[in-house]
């Protein structure tokens, strides 16, 4: 069973939706100990970096989630603000700390000519050696929508990147930790199959 984190952040049912499309088993859930017995865990989100985190703490879903995670090493997934949710700050909420499951911050774009800030629409992923993208043609277009990018402090590590006003790792993968700033269930084929990846190789 897949447990879909329930946090109060939008974009959770469109989530929901692509994996029953999928028939990949999933539960959408706020409930710390269905998320304990969850196999693997997904973080959606669309919304502000401090009230993510806030609402994760408000139902004590941060705690699950690290014991989870960094202990008992289930696999999750984090989508736009949920991979954001990974790192350890952003530039978003200077005050708010995040997850820190990745060593790095989250900064904002800064408006360039023939740029418009939020990044909306769709855009490359450049990748290799990613488990999560099995089966997936490399330089392949994902849907984005979002005003924040990832900073991460090193490179010993399996990720994808797209290049917008700068270029910034959109897809992250390390052991049981899988983090994507695209939209995947906006970005039809590939997203869905980036989802059934998730489910069946990570």
């Amino acid at each position: 069973m897949i447990v879909i984190i329930d946090y109060g952040i939008s974009n959770i049912g469109a989530v929901k939706n692509a994996l029953d499309y999928l028939k990949i088993n999933s539960k959408v859930s706020s409930s710390t100990s269905e998320i304990a017995k969850a196999k693997k865990i997904i973080i959606p989100g669309n919304g502000n970096f401090g009230e993510g985190i806030k609402l994760l703490k408000k139902k004590a879903i941060d705690k699950v989630l690290h014991e989870q995670i960094l202990y008992k090493k289930k696999p999750v997934l984090g989508i736009c603000l949920g991979y954001q949710l990974m790192f350890e700050k952003s530039e978003e909420d200077i005050n708010s700390q995040g997850l820190g499951w990745i060593k790095g911050s989250v900064h904002k774009f800064i408006k360039k000519k023939n740029y418009s800030v939020p990044h909306v629409g769709w855009n490359n992923i450049r990748f290799k050696n990613l488990k999560v993208m099995k089966g997936i043609p490399n330089d392949v277009r994902f849907y984005f929508d979002h005003s924040y990018y990832p900073i991460i402090k090193n490179n010993h590590f399996s990720f994808g990147d797209t290049e917008y006003i700068v270029k910034f790792p959109s897809i992250y993968e390390k052991a049981n930790i899988v983090g994507c700033q695209p939209h995947l269930e906006k970005s039809q084929k590939y997203g869905l199959m980036m989802l059934k990846n998730f489910s069946q190789a990570c």
